[in-house]
């Protein structure tokens, strides 16, 4: 093996940063290397001094070699006002010429809104990757959007966890045929015809909408619908709107071309769940089809046939009873889409095997009453990437049942979990080898410290950790999560009371982190005016950080940022 291959196997396992920070500029030879090396680039989760020098002297060396690039929005106000700038108001263009694809991540919808001039003139960006947008919904967003860099773009995607979306009133005359690839969430599905006026030649079409069913008819086939000629990808998530099978053959009828099919939705329209008549408003070019129906059945006369309603192996489906609810939960098999949202009265009901449900990589699960349900659930999703599990009982604590050692867990694709309610997480955290990011609330986490062989397992997999409605900030926890967190990157606390003043806390953490190198801290509460006056100088005065060191600290909506 070559030299400049060992080092390329070597940057396999170093983030960008970490290769920028040690490898660039020791030599020509390497410097070659590295630039073939960063065509993408992800400056999160490193040290500030790391994130400085990459950013001051590297980024203006190496730019032009850049495909892809990840700014977070969260930078602008807390790096000092020259990488600011640098990053968020010249021109991106003229950093990264090259540029093919951009992520941006934790923007508010207010200051992306502003944003979006930058992206103007590149010659090579086709792709806008937008995630955690969070704000206030703004009418011509979307339409700044899909003008950006000069109508250039062909694939935009805003994911689950951004806010929703609205369409201005009047886009007469209004398009933007340059996009091909679409994925969005709306805030009503009022808003789907005026999406196809806006998109006339996109390819493939994911919509994500969350509008509540309010009982009154639906105005959605009351519109006019542009025809989607190109369109042979789309895929329509509502689960809180009951869908009617007329609204549904109305939007079919739109996309004449369409080849594959994803639905993931509510229903008390029986037509939807019956193979006879869902078949008659499929398009004839249809070549895969996938869904998940919620059908709600009468609670004073169940439908108990109506999982024969598909009987033809032409679309093999899966019918659960959900009986607390009153429906079925009816889908495909195979069950081919990225995300799916489980209730754990099912858990007992899903069909053997893991492979039908291979695809989905983002799961939350809700109303649990027990470990066992999530372990007899999780063993069907082997490829997860992020879980939530959420307790019907938030103060239950749920242990792991004796029944359970029978259950042969393994998700070595999980990276994070999210949890609602106090868990044994044991045997998620064993099953889950290259999990990394934990969100949890205090009463749980308490728990988690009774079992040595959980705090094993936290302490070596764990570098980012949220908890949430920390209770005590007097509490002896902070010292026993610093002790076993040894290897946190980023530590975030939100306290249960946010009038509280953290002062005295913030500096337990810093005392407590003392060691390490690369840490980015955000907690929520109050700090006195006279300290948010000269925040920086307050840290050095009280802590062991000094003023050479490499560091950034602001104060802003109540939140207290440190990265170090």
């Amino acid at each position: 093996m070559l030299p400049d291959e060992i080092l390329l196997s070597i940057f396999q396992y170093l983030r960008e940063a970490d290769v920028l920070y040690s490898f660039y500029n020791l030599n020509t030879r390497l410097n070659t290397t590295i630039t073939g090396y960063c065509r993408y680039v992800n400056l999160m989760a490193v040290s500030y001094k790391q994130f400085e020098y990459a950013v001051s002297y590297v980024l203006p060396k190496i730019g032009s070699f850049v495909r892809t690039f990840v700014l977070n929005g969260n930078w602008e106000t807390i790096i000092n006002k020259n990488l600011s700038s640098f990053l968020f108001i010249s021109p991106l263009s003229l950093l990264f010429p090259q540029l093919e694809k951009l992520i941006v991540k934790w923007f508010t919808s207010e200051r992306f809104l502003l944003f979006i001039d930058n992206i103007q003139n590149f010659s090579k960006l086709i792709e806008l990757d937008i995630r955690f947008l969070r704000g206030n919904i703004i009418d011509s967003l979307l339409t700044k959007v899909l003008s950006a860099n000069n109508s250039q773009l062909t694939i935009v995607s805003i994911d689950q966890d951004s806010i929703d979306l609205d369409i201005p009133k009047d886009i007469n005359g209004i398009s933007y045929p340059n996009i091909r690839e679409l994925t969005i969430n709306l805030t009503l599905c009022k808003l789907i015809p005026c999406l196809f006026v806006l998109v006339p030649n996109v390819r493939r079409l994911h919509i994500n909408i969350d509008e509540l069913s309010n009982g009154s008819k639906s105005k959605l086939i009351n519109n006019s619908l542009s025809c989607l000629i190109h369109l042979i990808n789309f895929q329509l998530r509502s689960i809180n709107y009951f869908w009617t099978f007329n609204e549904i053959d109305y939007l079919l009828k739109a996309m004449p071309s369409l080849q594959q099919l994803a639905l993931d939705l509510r229903t008390d329209d029986k037509r939807l769940v019956n193979e006879k008549d869902f078949m008659t408003i499929l398009p004839s070019s249809l070549i895969k089809i996938d869904f998940f129906i919620r059908y709600y059945f009468s609670k004073s006369n169940p439908d108990v046939k109506i999982a024969n309603g598909f009987s033809s192996s032409r679309i093999p489906i899966a019918c659960l009873l959900d009986e607390p609810r009153h429906r079925f939960l009816i889908h495909t098999i195979p069950y081919d889409v990225n995300s799916a949202i489980l209730t754990a009265t099912i858990s007992k009901q899903m069909l053997s095997g893991w492979i039908y449900m291979q695809q989905i990589k983002d799961l939350y699960i809700y109303d649990i009453t027990s470990m066992l349900e999530i372990l007899l659930i999780l063993q069907h999703f082997r490829r997860l990437r992020t879980l939530t599990i959420d307790a019907k009982d938030k103060s239950e604590i749920l242990i792991l049942p004796k029944e359970s050692q029978s259950i042969n867990l393994k998700l070595p694709f999980l990276k994070q979990i999210e949890t609602s309610g106090i868990f044994e997480l044991y045997p998620l955290l064993n099953a889950a080898p290259n999990l990394d990011y934990l969100i949890i609330y205090f009463d749980c986490l308490k728990t988690l410290f009774d079992n040595e062989s959980t705090c094993y397992l936290l302490k070596t997999r764990i570098i980012r950790l949220n908890i949430m409605d920390w209770i005590d900030i007097d509490s002896d926890l902070l010292q026993r999560v610093s002790q076993i967190f040894s290897s946190l990157r980023h530590l975030v606390i939100t306290l249960k009371d946010p009038k509280v003043h953290i002062d005295d806390f913030v500096l337990k953490i810093i005392s407590l982190w003392k060691g390490k190198t690369r840490l980015s801290v955000d907690v929520t509460g109050l700090l006195p005016e006279e300290i948010r006056k000269n925040l920086r100088q307050w840290i050095i005065d009280h802590s062991h950080i000094k003023s050479e060191d490499s560091f950034t600290v602001e104060y802003n909506e109540n939140w207290f940022d440190l990265w170090f």
